[in-house]
């Protein structure tokens, strides 16, 4: 490939990656503020995170490309099982999902979800294992918000 190319490609999973942020996720809260959404919304977002830290804290794995951390913030954020931003993600395309029941806002989602995820493979930020431990996790979430909240 040539080097323009390649630029290109990085920067569109940068992008990409960018949805399953924490910006994203308080952009998506801010704009259902009035909605039915936004309990649901806010609690997914906490427990998707609260899962996370607390797998990382007792579960250490190094990312592909490894980080250094001077101490436990730093250690929690260089670690790279599971994967936040999957995680997030696919909570947010569950929940999507159930909630609006549109068969192409479904397949949307899904598209969205495997583009963030892949992202942060191609990204060198997370390997496969971690993708999937950030599937279950927010699989996981989104089987709670649903129970808790429809």
């Amino acid at each position: 490939m040539n080097k323009t190319f390649q630029n290109q490609l990085k920067q569109f999973f940068h992008d990409v990656t960018a949805m399953g942020g924490l910006a994203a996720s308080l952009l998506l809260i801010l704009l259902f503020i009035s909605s039915s959404l936004l309990l649901p919304l806010i609690a997914g977002s906490v427990i998707t995170a609260v899962m996370v830290i607390l797998i990382r804290l007792f579960y250490f794995k190094n990312r592909p490309k490894r980080e250094t951390y001077n101490n436990l913030v730093e250690k929690i954020d260089a670690s790279s099982f599971p994967s936040l931003h999957t995680a997030r993600i696919v909570f947010l395309a569950v929940l999507f999902s159930v909630h609006f029941g549109s068969q192409y806002l479904t397949v949307l989602c899904i598209i969205v979800a495997l583009l963030v995820s892949y992202s942060r493979i191609y990204l060198q930020k997370h390997d496969w294992i971690d993708v999937a431990g950030g599937i279950a996790v927010g699989v996981a979430t989104s089987v709670v918000i649903i129970w808790l909240f429809f």
